[in-house]
């Protein structure tokens, strides 16, 4: 599954200066709030509010629709504003001679692209002229939304060719109010079918949600109405987006003290969350913001409750960077989690050190971390943020513990993974198995001989028989990590103090299709290495190594005389005590 805040069109900054620094004041920061989420992450096709933040939303008798260039100077400077709603409305309407088309200025386009979800069009380059003419068919109203969006979309992220920034927001004005207009007509067409009706009804929604945003408090009065009439609609996408808004007005009511607030946003998050619809990301982000508020203004309880909703809701997502996003969201705020995470840290960092100073001392001492204190903190963070961070943040910590010599505590984590997160059919149960596997498979590995029927980076014939009687050391690599090479100075510095006994000999893992033979040459790389491909989209991403249980380069196999593996490094440490080992 895609990340869909990657597929976000809008620019954050941009909503910030035009939208949100110019609306800081009662329902119109609550309006802004539901136009970022509703607007940024492809929620729908229309224009969902999530696909198009800046979509100012406007009724269009209260807009000027005359495109920048066509304005006044006043206007084109900035003084354009939304009308006072005493003023005479001006017409929207393009001209009359061209009815059933969408035009762009004057010229006819047929079947422009649609943006919401219908059947997509033939799309067709910006061009700042777009017009809404009379009696157009609902199908047609259709297309023009699509339009609307993809126009809007194009003043967002600086391509439609406007450079002056007042001209741009004027322009963005007056497309809001044409898609609003639209949105109106489509609603109340008397032929309408019902799936184009929702799509007006949205494209409404959105359009007061992007008016409102924008200093328009007449909108924002029409969208908490409007919302509040859908909110229990049965299209589900619809109910989402009033509900959503509805969230946005909860949180401003409670950041004006009024009575009630905090129980209210409760209240409306319970609805959303109860709905059967998949809720998306661009709702996580508004959950985790009603959240915020509410600890801001402590109210504990209620933000807990959202807490919990967020983590049943999104933590055991089958796509890790939301279930991640969502432990990170759940948690931020809460000063009991953050404080039992600073402790459980605290003792790796001494664990680590300790284990470091013994080995630089050459000494065993005590231990001042044990494994029941340590196991003790493991259980406190897992008790209060049972999700994906904590689970990969174990398993950080596990393999850890076995770099620096502390297996005990390498055990009791793992034993804790296993325990509480393995039989889990989500990204954390993810995480732990593949940590715990990791670990069987190290442990598995040592011991077995290894000569592997793979083809060399260089193409010329490579088999570990040829080095029978010597010690291979044997890194693990990838162009696209070349760190995975910062242990090779030390390889290459032990094979030159032990001449005929130790070789260098890589593992590549790269994926198919790099060309690892340009790295070789441009690094200047003259020792022979395997040629392991790995396959991103394949159940086990690389088979050598999972057999060796590297879940991290650094990595390094030990190979004996006899060709078995006698030793996995992953710290990146000096290996001349292990390679001395099996000299002698």
């Amino acid at each position: 599954m895609r990340n869909q805040l990657s597929m976000c069109p809008v620019s954050i900054g941009f909503v910030w200066e035009v939208c949100v620094k110019p609306c800081l004041r009662s329902a119109c920061f609550a309006a802004t709030l539901a136009v970022l989420c509703l607007a940024g992450c492809g929620r729908s096709n229309t224009g969902d509010a999530a696909a198009n933040p800046e979509m100012d939303l406007a009724p269009a008798a209260e807009e000027d629709t005359t495109r920048p260039s066509e304005q006044p100077q006043a206007s084109a400077q900035g003084s354009g504003q939304t009308q006072n709603s005493n003023s005479p409305p001006p017409s929207i309407a393009g001209p009359a001679n061209s009815i059933n088309d969408v035009t762009r200025g004057s010229t006819p386009v047929s079947d422009p692209g649609a943006v919401i979800e219908t059947p997509q069009r033939t799309s067709v380059p910006y061009d700042p002229g777009l017009q809404l003419k009379a009696d157009l068919s609902p199908a047609r109203l259709v297309d023009f939304l699509g339009e609307a969006d993809r126009e809007l979309r194009a003043l967002i992220n600086g391509q439609s060719g406007i450079t002056d920034p007042q001209a741009a927001e004027s322009e963005m004005k007056r497309v809001v109010a044409l898609k609003r207009a639209a949105s109106q007509r489509l609603m109340e067409h008397p032929d309408v079918p019902a799936p184009d009706r929702v799509t007006g009804q949205r494209g409404f929604l959105q359009s007061l949600s992007h008016q409102a945003s924008m200093g328009d408090l007449r909108a924002a009065e029409d969208l908490q109405d409007f919302a509040e009439k859908f909110r229990d609609d049965p299209n589900a996408q619809l109910r989402s987006d009033a509900q959503l808004v509805l969230i946005g007005f909860a949180i401003e009511s409670l950041r004006h003290g009024k009575s009630n607030a905090a129980e209210r946003v409760l209240q409306l998050v319970e609805e959303l969350m109860d709905d059967e619809r998949p809720v998306d990301v661009a709702s996580l982000m508004v959950l985790g913001q009603a959240k915020d508020t509410l600890l801001q203004y402590e109210r504990i309880d209620e933000a807990s409750e959202i807490r919990k909703l967020i983590l049943a809701k999104f933590g055991d997502s089958q796509n890790d960077e939301v279930a991640r996003m969502a432990a990170m969201i759940a948690s931020s705020g809460f000063s009991q989690v953050g404080s039992a995470i600073e402790r459980l840290d605290q003792l790796r960092q001494q664990f680590v050190d300790d284990a470091r100073l013994a080995a630089e001392e050459s000494a065993a001492s005590s231990p001042e971390v044990t494994v029941p204190m340590w196991t003790e903190a493991v259980e406190a963070v897992v008790s209060q943020s049972a999700d994906l961070l904590t689970a990969e943040f174990l398993a950080g910590v596990a393999l850890e513990a076995e770099v620096v010599g502390r297996g005990d505590i390498g055990n009791a984590t793992y034993e804790i993974l296993s325990a509480k997160f393995s039989d889990r059919k989500d990204a954390l149960g993810r995480v732990a198995r593949t940590a715990l596997k990791a670990r069987e498979n190290r442990v598995n590995v040592v011991g077995e001989l290894f000569d592997p029927d793979l083809p060399s980076v260089s193409g010329k014939p490579l088999k570990m028989s040829d080095y029978r009687g010597k010690i291979v050391l044997m890194p693990f690599w990838s162009t696209a990590f070349p760190d995975s090479l910062m242990v090779l100075p030390n390889l290459l510095e032990i094979q030159k103090r032990h001449p005929g006994q130790v070789e260098v000999v890589g593992m590549n893992l790269d994926v198919e299709g790099t060309s690892v033979s340009g790295f070789v040459a441009r690094e200047g790389l003259d020792f022979p290495s395997f040629r392991s491909v790995s396959d991103p989209s394949a159940e086990i991403v690389n088979e050598v190594a999972y057999r060796f249980g590297a879940v991290t380069l650094l990595f390094v196999a030990v190979i004996d005389q006899e060709g078995r593996v006698s030793h996995l490094d992953f710290s990146g440490g000096d290996l001349m005590s292990e390679v001395e080992k099996l000299i002698r």
